[in-house]
């Protein structure tokens, strides 16, 4: 794929290493050391990241003392891991909203470089194994899955690298980001119970969905204020 110089080290890394080490670069590429937070107020940050924030992104309120703001157990799936979870913070309000678009797209980009990682778990996982009637990889349910994961992930990117950075809208990047969900899902059920395991490239995938869920705005035709 051809990922825009900006977004190939959290592409590299979420398909590579992993999400978390990808989101430690992408807060470090647009939040400079703030608690990113999210239209409902929600944030997940790297563990380093949410122990020793003092403000919250993009708006830049203390993040000290703010009223109802807490930290929350993460979900079971990946409990495991060193990321911090929060709510009741203020989300990206008026010219905020301009700055928030950036961390959309750098989002997607990161999730993106998730599903082409689960893509080629499957790819691994499926070379020279075989069922009765000849090798997976080449039995047309399989294909067809994976043709599909294919174009949809083609999709997202041709859609970000041609993302308007000046656009008013978000829409475009909640689209992309529904189109990668979609994607993963289809694609998971093909690893069979290995796509489940705790340690396997479902907790990846959940661990994307679940940023999706914290950082995608409820509506996407919010648009930026004049």
């Amino acid at each position: 794929m051809t990922v825009v110089a900006h977004w190939t080290r959290p592409y590299d890394a979420a398909r590579s290493v992993g999400v978390e080490a990808a989101l430690a670069d992408l807060y470090d590429r647009v939040a400079g050391g703030a608690l990113v937070a999210g239209p409902a107020g929600q944030a997940l940050a790297p563990g380093p990241v949410g122990r020793a924030a003092e403000r919250v992104w993009p708006g830049g309120a203390p993040l000290r003392g703010l009223d109802g703001a807490t930290t929350v157990a993460l979900p079971a799936p990946v409990r495991d891991a060193d990321l911090a979870a929060f709510r009741g913070l203020p989300g990206p309000d008026g010219p905020g909203w301009a700055s928030y678009r950036a961390w959309l797209l750098g989002l997607a980009w990161l999730r993106l470089g998730c599903s082409a990682g689960l893509l080629d778990r499957i790819r691994t996982h499926l070379a020279g194994r075989r069922a009765a009637d000849g090798p997976l990889l080449r039995q047309q349910l399989v294909q067809a899955t994976l043709a599909e994961a294919v174009t949809d992930q083609l999709t997202v990117e041709a859609l970000l690298t041609d993302a308007d950075p000046d656009a008013d809208s978000v829409a475009d990047l909640v689209q992309a980001h529904h189109q990668l969900t979609a994607a993963d899902h289809a694609l998971l059920p093909v690893l069979g119970a290995a796509g489940f395991t705790g340690d396997g490239p479902g907790r990846a995938v959940y661990l994307s969905h679940l940023l999706a869920d914290v950082y995608l705005p409820a509506h996407c035709d919010v648009r930026m204020p004049a």
